[in-house]
């Protein structure tokens, strides 16, 4: 430990491996220009960003570091812990929630690795309002720093934990839809294609075994709000198809008309920010419609 709090918390992030650079004193704002190439793990280049008593903040260039942080923000009437909590248990798993994590004057960050050789950029409420994340090209606050609005505390010590797939889906940017040279075969019958994806969904539903339901059921709404989103789908057909489906399971541990409810406002709403758009059928070679 030295006499400056700042360069500890900015060595103990590059003993992580964690590319840091300096901010302004009691701000969120780079002290460098080029820090995105200037951040560094190497001791004598950090000691030169923080000389003695020195009071610069310290930053983590996440994509160098191989990070991606979740901002999770509680300004605004917003509830981004809560929010962010319901879908790792809805979607995934509690340990989903451990992983590295810090204080921050607004909320929490949540740490993760990112699987090699993918470039996951910065995202402002893609996955939920009140959930914002830093990848490539961005940067956060690191623990040990302390702004106008508070400070940046550790809450943890434990290393950060690979993306799970469920959030790594949700991070990625939406996909553009293809050019009709390269979609693929549109299917032979739109309407029945249809009817399979919502039968198949609806079953799992139902099957779902406990422990299991909130999962299958939100995991159903995410499909649907797609199709919903992509316009092949009535959302109050979907929505009562899957109350249907998850009925037989109200009041077993539990599990409660309000939290079938709530599930599949949240599917829907995270899937309708990756709308499908099924393709049309094409003309027959006896000029019927396929």
């Amino acid at each position: 430990m030295s006499a400056n709090r700042f360069l500890d918390a900015a060595l103990s992030a590059a003993a992580r491996g964690w590319y840091v650079f300096p901010l302004q004193p009691h701000t969120k704002v780079p002290a460098i220009k080029d820090w995105q190439h200037r951040a560094t793990t190497e001791e004598n280049r950090i000691r030169d960003f923080w000389p003695h008593q020195c009071r610069s903040n310290v930053a983590i260039a996440t994509g160098p570091s191989g990070l991606h942080v979740i901002d999770l923000d509680t300004h605004h009437g917003l509830d981004g812990p809560a929010t962010f909590y319901r879908l790792a248990t809805t979607i995934g798993t509690r340990a989903t929630l451990l992983t590295y994590s810090v204080a921050t004057p607004g909320g929490r960050h949540l740490y993760y690795r990112v699987p090699g050789g993918l470039l996951l950029p910065n995202t402002a409420a893609r996955i939920a309002p009140g959930i914002d994340s830093r990848g490539h090209g961005g940067y956060v606050v690191a623990a040990g720093s302390h702004t106008h609005d508070g400070d940046y505390r550790a809450l943890t010590t434990r290393h950060p934990r690979e993306l799970p797939p469920w959030l790594l889906q949700l991070l990625a940017p939406p996909h553009s839809p293809a050019p009709a040279s390269e979609a693929g075969a549109p299917p032979a019958n739109p309407d029945a294609y249809l009817r399979a994806i919502v039968s198949v969904e609806t079953r799992k539903v139902t099957a779902a075994v406990p422990g299991t339901r909130n999962t299958a059921l939100f995991r159903a709404a995410f499909t649907l709000g797609r199709l919903v989103a992509g316009g092949a789908l009535d959302q109050h057909h979907a929505h009562d198809v899957l109350a249907g489906a998850a009925a037989v399971h109200i009041g077993h541990q539990q599990f409660t008309a309000r939290e079938l409810e709530r599930t599949i406002i949240s599917g829907f709403t995270i899937g309708a920010r990756r709308p499908r758009h099924l393709p049309a059928a094409t003309t027959n070679s006896r000029g019927g419609s396929a």
